[in-house]
């Protein structure tokens, strides 16, 4: 007889561009990051509703908020983790409001990736931006390319098993993971997996960053 899987709600993501910014200021220490680009209204309007359709989703579903626990893609296991989630809620992140939500309904917060991965990948990318020739950056965007997808298997690897390891009898995961991750595939063999929302309301990915 095969086992019952465990229930898990998936939130695949599009992180705006002020939390790639914070997610920065986490690994370097800096409350603002010069990583931060502007975006033009139409962007942030697109972001805004993808988080306002997400937000009115997950309450929709009128969960017993003490018997949840969040896992969020960028968030180190460090101490701090309720710290760090209030400072870019209050400097306007919706990913990071949508969950500081959450957790005022009693829901726990759990940190979920492993710090050294994060400063690796933040290094890989801020190797990246200080390139100034073209060629030096296209030599640098093939390394990124394949270092990063290596550390992101690393990543998921870990964001599973941090899953596995934490959560609690009688509790459901909700997880916030960045569209770039394959973690869902691999929940999928250990849990039983519910898309908040299965396709984001993008033509593509760059479609956000780069129309």
């Amino acid at each position: 007889m095969s086992k019952e899987l465990k229930k898990l709600i998936y939130v695949p993501i599009l992180h705006a561009r002020e939390d790639s910014g914070q997610k920065a200021s986490i690994l370097s220490g800096n409350e603002k990051s010069d990583i931060l680009a502007a975006k033009t209204d139409n962007k942030l309007s697109a972001v805004d509703e993808m988080w306002e359709g997400i937000s009115a989703k997950i309450q929709g579903l009128n969960l017993p908020w003490n018997k949840i626990r969040i896992y969020q893609d960028g968030l180190p296991v460090c101490g701090n983790e309720l710290e760090l989630v209030t400072r870019h809620a209050e400097g306007g992140s919706p990913n990071y409001l949508a969950i500081l939500d959450l957790v005022q309904k009693k829901a726990k917060l759990e940190g979920t990736e492993n710090l050294d991965y994060l400063i690796r990948e933040y290094d890989l990318l801020n190797k990246l931006l200080i390139k100034n020739s073209d060629r030096d950056r296209k030599e640098t965007i093939a390394e990124y390319q394949s270092k990063s997808r290596e550390l992101l298997l690393l990543r998921d690897e870990y964001i599973l098993n941090r899953i596995k390891n934490t959560l609690q009898n009688g509790e459901l995961p909700i997880v916030f993971m960045g569209v770039m991750h394959r973690l869902d595939k691999m929940l999928e063999k250990e849990f039983l997996v519910s898309y908040i929302i299965y396709r984001l309301p993008f033509r593509s990915v760059g479609a956000i960053y780069n129309a």
